[in-house]
């Protein structure tokens, strides 16, 4: 695993980002970096099967899933 890096963001971005974690059963780090795969995923292929369908958290935690895993 890479060194952490800082961010920051308001106070209530950080309070949803917390409970879309929690709700999640993942830390607030681990739900980031779902997503950004997802983004990036987006920006990299814009034409994927990724791109064309809205963000779905089973698509990431599952193991044998196809979704790209870029970190």
């Amino acid at each position: 695993m890479s060194e952490p890096s800082t961010i920051q963001i308001r106070a209530r971005a950080h309070e949803a980002l917390q409970e879309m974690a929690t709700t999640a059963g993942l830390t607030s780090t681990e739900f980031v970096e779902l997503l950004l795969n997802y983004a990036y995923s987006i920006h990299r292929r814009p034409g994927s099967w990724e791109a064309n369908r809205p963000f779905d958290l089973q698509t990431y935690t599952q193991p044998d899933s196809a979704a790209d895993r870029w970190f």
